[in-house]
């Protein structure tokens, strides 16, 4: 089967035959995909903003409908934004590699609402962009249904809201981890009166049996 102009473009990226599939079932059979007016201004415009070459795949990849959105009106504003919370053009371009879905994310509704809330809780501007670019992923999870019943635990287990500022900064990870997961793990570590921040941080990094002989010590 003969390829579409825009795959055998995107081909001379070093896609894999596995990743090219990958990218040819989301969006390389699409005829609107324009070479020259859509995936070489958005290929170049990831270069410019300091994207590596592997990079580059990484986002294409994770995320091949990226050549249906608008470079002027969708792309460019998701990344003037993250510049405007505090990412350096490093954090930046890894945050694009690492979550490109963040293009298809409403930069209103979801990515302003989200960090907006993150500084409500008392993080401030640094810590939100470093969370971010630490873990990008981040980005993607739901608001209500998942930070606001994590961090809601962390207060009721006692932390205050620096500590949970804190505690979200250096281990951004926290947030991807299950309400179910970190409910027990809080619960366990009070009742053997050996909660802090530092033991929780370490626990939550712990799989069941790392942390089920961790805790046997003060048994």
């Amino acid at each position: 089967e003969s390829l579409t102009p825009a795959e055998a473009h995107l081909c001379s990226l070093g896609l894999s035959d596995e990743q090219m599939a990958k990218v040819s079932a989301r969006f390389g059979k699409d005829s609107s995909c324009d070479v020259e007016g859509k995936v070489k201004p958005i290929l170049s415009w990831l270069a410019d903003l300091g994207l590596t070459d592997l990079q580059i795949r990484q986002a294409v990849v994770g995320f091949p409908t990226l050549f249906g959105k608008s470079l002027e009106h969708k792309l460019k504003p998701v990344v003037q934004w993250l510049s405007e919370i505090g990412m350096s053009d490093a954090q930046v371009a890894k945050v694009v590699a690492r979550r490109p879905q963040i293009f298809g994310y409403s930069l209103e509704s979801k990515l302003k609402t989200l960090v907006h809330w993150l500084s409500e809780i008392g993080m401030s501007d640094a810590q939100v962009a470093k969370a971010i670019a630490t873990c990008p992923p981040l980005l993607g999870l739901s608001l209500p249904s998942n930070f606001m019943p994590k961090v809601q635990l962390l207060r009721e287990a006692g932390f205050s809201g620096a500590q949970i500022a804190s505690s979200l900064t250096v281990f951004p990870a926290l947030l991807t981890c299950s309400s179910q997961r970190l409910a027990h793990r809080l619960s366990v570590l009070q009742a053997q009166g050996v909660l802090t921040e530092t033991s929780m941080r370490t626990c939550m990094k712990m799989n069941d049996a790392k942390f089920a002989h961790f805790v046997a010590r003060f048994d």
